[in-house]
């Protein structure tokens, strides 16, 4: 009777452990739902080539990850995170490329959009420090990211993917309006 009572109590030990272990770590996070798995991104090229992507098809192109954050007009501070995506310049690669003299319309689910110039889809962004005071950077990249800190993006954070602009320092910031979420079609816009 001891020797069961004692192996039960080992066994729920264990069993504590191990639910703790992975209530931490959290593997599921890096399983799309039904809706991710659902996605998909339009990619139009200048010439009106048109490419659809899905989720899984994004996540399987050569990966960049690197850190960044943002501020709110009003100058809140989200991040900085460590962002994992699809470099924007790789993603126009696959419709013909993007011109020094076209720029990039990045369009989302809720209807907004923003045009990013050619400089700023290869990564050509102001920075600032996480008191908000301009800083020199080093190379950043523009990304289409879909993990953040490890994880898939939430539905707060753009789910499941948002651009990100992101550099090899930890804490550099910048505007939060380029940071578009629900990122659904990517346009290269051919020169006025």
């Amino acid at each position: 009777m001891k020797d069961r009572k004692s192996l039960l109590i080992l066994f729920t030990g264990v069993l504590l452990i191990l639910v703790s272990v992975l209530a931490y770590i959290q593997p599921w996070q890096n399983w799309p739902d039904e809706e991710t798995k659902g996605w998909q991104l339009t990619v139009v090229g200048s010439d009106g080539n048109q490419k659809v992507l899905s989720f899984q098809d994004i996540r399987e192109l050569p990966a960049h990850e690197g850190n960044g954050g943002f501020f709110s007009t009003v100058g809140i501070v989200f991040g900085p995170y460590q962002a994992k995506g699809v470099t924007l310049e790789e993603l126009c690669n696959i419709v013909g490329g993007i011109k020094p003299n076209e720029a990039l319309m990045v369009s989302a689910r809720d209807g907004y959009s923003t045009v990013l110039s050619y400089e700023q889809v290869m990564g050509d962004f102001i920075t600032y420090s996480t008191e908000l005071k301009e800083v020199p950077h080093q190379e950043l990249k523009t990304i289409l990211m879909y993990q953040q800190d490890s994880r898939l993006l939430s539905d707060a954070d753009g789910k499941p993917l948002r651009i990100a602009i992101v550099g090899s320092p930890p804490n550099l910031l910048t505007e939060g309006n380029y940071w578009v979420k629900w990122v659904n079609k990517l346009e290269v816009l051919k020169a006025p």
